[in-house]
């Protein structure tokens, strides 16, 4: 099984992409993730990415995605399912990414779309926060009360991302409507959407997901 999710930031699309990859043993790719992880990097390739995605709060071109894209699906053998975390993000990327799962023998069985409100994204990102050695995600005010604990997992220093503020969030939900819709409406299209209520909590979402893959 190839699954995606998608969803506007604070949607929990990445939490979602984890159970599901427990749950039927999938291969999570969070690009995301990846990417931050090489702007971390002391390389050209890192500080372009940093400068791209922590600077000036964009996405990387379709030309990193897609050596990126190429790299993990083509060293993932066939039986191994997989879930596509935030990927394909424009229609560019899609011609490419379906391309790539064509030339790996694999297709896109359905494609989950998590809806949240601009709102709501706001307020959910506002109060994110991540353990800079481990990544692990905590809410402010939930899971910690001040900057100055430490992540319970790793005792590393709890930080906010760069690309979390309100600015950032808000620039990446223009580009989500603009750019990632038209990956939605394609899938839809093929009758392989599922649309999901992201506003109620994480299990209930999940259970949600399940039943809709069930059907």
């Amino acid at each position: 099984m190839n699954l995606i999710i998608l969803g506007p930031q604070g949607s929990g699309k990445g939490t979602q992409a984890e159970k599901l990859s427990q749950k039927f043993d999938l291969e999570h790719i969070d690009m995301g993730k990846f990417l931050r992880e090489v702007a971390l990097l002391d390389t050209p390739l890192g500080k372009e990415i940093h400068e791209i995605i922590n600077i000036k709060k964009e996405l990387v071109s379709d030309k990193i995605l897609q050596e990126v894209i190429h790299l993990k699906i083509m060293g993932l053998p066939c039986e191994q399912g997989i879930v596509f975390d935030g990927v394909p993000r424009n229609i560019n990327q899609l011609e490419y990414f379906e391309t790539v799962l064509k030339e790996a023998g694999r297709k896109i069985d359905k494609t989950v779309l998590i809806n949240l409100s601009e709102k709501e994204s706001l307020e959910r990102i506002s109060k994110r926060r991540i353990c800079e050695k481990c990544k692990k995600v905590f809410i402010f005010g939930k899971d910690i009360q001040s900057m100055e604990e430490k992540c319970n997992s790793c005792g590393g220093k709890i930080i906010q991302r760069i690309d979390d503020s309100e600015e950032g969030v808000k620039k990446r939900l223009k580009i989500f409507k603009e750019e990632t819709m038209p990956i939605v409406e394609y899938y839809k299209k093929q009758e392989k959407l599922i649309e999901i209520n992201g506003d109620q909590g994480i299990e209930e979402v999940f259970e949600d997901i399940l039943y809709e893959l069930r059907k």
